[in-house]
């Protein structure tokens, strides 16, 4: 608490004196202390005190402006100030002066070295000579030596309430490593924070480990673009051990005293989500640790709810274009069902119910089979640009456009014709292994292939259902789930529109292709016949 230069040492103080200030200091200190216990508010606490304190010191008003517990700037008053608000009076200099026929006497308050406000009493008449100057700004001081306490906590409090509502609210970015950055940065402000790093798992791919670490509150390196070599190679050396509460292997990395915090995800038996890892010269102070751990408690909730996005966007997306999404603030809206031209692809492997019923010896057997087959479609989807769909049964389904539709309608046709030649050629690759190969011939199949439909047309695509699942909508869906059923054995039929798009490619690739003659079908339950072509298979 700042003292006045005004009082005269305590040397001077007469004995009467002396104890009417410990008596002062006593009551006040009761009266706070009371106040504590009853857990109340700075309102109530100065509703308290001042009636006593008028009544000890004399003065005819009394008046505090400090911060109130949202850190906003309040003068809280008690007594008969006149036509005067005293806010604008504190405000001034400190120390004695006359205010017409009373004098005002102030002094400025402060906690940890900071100014917080201001504190004064009023006294009737004229109290400006030497002598009472000294005797009313002793008054003045044993009180508010007695409120630095009060002060200090409410201060401590509020700001640490406050910055972590800060922290909070960067953490909410739908952009979480935007947050993230927002957050630490807040912290480090308040806080010497020489040191922070940030290591979590990939959602998706469980043997990736990304970090984030931080100088003074600013990104040194991350895992993408900004690598550390000293991170990269401990990761490489200890893995997700690097997570386990008993390894320190990051303390030899950090400069000072360094203090880390496992991020878990809220179930006992689950692996950590993560780590924090703050270090500093002279270690931490108990302010510093609190809102260190504060932060970490918000960041595993926050570290769940990422995962849980990604793992539900990793169902349809492949992870470059899960991490663009989430790069955007307003990613919601690409995933909203919007109308647009897509290219479609249906796959279904030729005869596999026969293959079901006499080829395998369990349903186990069966679905580790189509996991095999369906994981490297997906893959292949997923290469040229496409997006998951569905499986049906057997059937892979992949549209290719979603999300961001920024390919034109010749790219789109033409990724979907190359994932359809990608499909067809793994699917031949697996049928020649042995064990395959041995199968179909138990079922009597001339090996093992697959029937794709290619199709460009408009469909409502978006997230649907109660499941929130990326898929789409529109006849020119039905159609292509029809041309696929035609599709014999290892062929590929592609609807006209199609077609007609790669007219426009310039890619070699598609120069390459080679299709038979148009052919129109017609079949249940959809008007019109569907125009297409068959598309040869791919010379070597």
């Amino acid at each position: 608490m700042t003292h006045p230069p005004h009082a005269p040492p305590s040397t001077d103080l007469s004995l009467e004196e002396y104890k009417a200030l410990r008596a002062l200091q006593r009551a006040v200190d009761d009266l706070l202390e009371e106040s504590l216990r009853e857990r109340e508010n700075l309102t109530q606490s100065f509703r308290r005190c001042f009636p006593p304190i008028l009544a000890l010191t004399g003065a005819r008003a009394v008046a505090l402006t400090t911060r109130d517990e949202d850190l906003r700037v309040q003068t809280w008053c008690e007594g008969d100030w006149g036509e005067d608000f005293p806010g604008p009076l504190l405000e001034g200099p400190s120390g004695v002066r006359r205010l017409g026929e009373a004098t005002l006497v102030t002094q400025p308050l402060d906690v940890a070295g900071d100014r917080v406000g201001s504190f004064g009493l009023l006294f009737t008449g004229d109290h400006a000579s030497p002598e009472a100057s000294a005797r009313v700004l002793r008054l003045l001081d044993t009180i508010a030596e007695q409120l630095d306490t009060v002060l200090c906590m409410v201060h401590t409090a509020s700001e640490k309430h406050q910055l972590i509502i800060q922290c909070n609210a960067h953490l909410a970015n739908p952009v979480f490593e935007v947050g993230m950055d927002q957050a630490v940065l807040t912290l480090a402000q308040r806080v010497r924070l020489p040191t922070f790093l940030l290591l979590y798992r990939d959602a998706v791919r469980a043997q990736v480990l990304h970090y984030r670490m931080y100088r003074h509150g600013h990104l040194e390196f991350e895992s993408g673009e900004q690598p550390s070599p000293d991170l990269e190679k401990a990761l490489r050396q200890h893995g997700h051990r690097l997570l386990a509460a008993e390894v320190s292997a990051l303390r030899q990395l950090l400069p000072g005293r360094t203090t880390e915090a496992v991020l878990i995800s809220g179930a006992a038996t689950s692996e950590p989500l993560g780590k924090i890892a703050v270090s500093c010269d002279e270690g931490f102070s108990a302010y510093a640790m609190d809102l260190i751990r504060v932060l970490a408690s918000t960041l595993s909730q926050r570290l769940l709810d990422y995962n849980r996005e990604r793992i539900h966007l990793s169902q349809f997306f492949p992870n470059a274009i899960i991490d663009a999404l989430l790069q955007d603030p307003n990613y919601a809206q690409h995933l909203r069902a919007q109308d647009q031209e897509v290219g479609i692809l249906f796959a279904d492997i030729n005869g596999f119910t026969r293959i079901c019923e006499h080829g395998f010896d369990s349903p186990r057997s069966i679905a580790r089979f189509v996991d095999e087959w369906s994981a490297r479609a997906v893959d292949c989807i997923w290469e040229h640009g496409g997006v998951f769909d569905k499986m049906v049964g057997d059937c892979v389904i992949g549209l290719f456009g979603p999300p961001f539709f920024k390919s034109s309608r010749v790219e789109r046709s033409q990724a979907a014709v190359r994932a359809a030649c990608d499909i067809q050629a793994l699917t031949a690759a697996l049928g020649a292994r042995e064990e395959v190969m041995a199968l179909c011939e138990r079922v009597k199949l001339p090996g093992l292939g697959v029937a794709v439909g290619v199709n460009l047309a408009n469909a409502n695509c978006g997230l649907f259902g109660p499941n929130r699942q990326y898929t789409a909508f529109s006849s020119g869906m039905n159609q292509a789930a029809r041309l696929q059923s035609l599709a014999g054995f290892r062929e590929t039929l592609v609807m006209a529109s199609a077609r007609e798009a790669l007219v426009g490619s310039r890619e070699p690739f598609v120069q390459r292709l080679r299709f038979g003659a148009l052919a129109e079908t017609p079949v249940k339950n959809v008007a019109q016949p569907l125009r297409h072509y068959r598309l040869e298979p791919l010379t070597p």
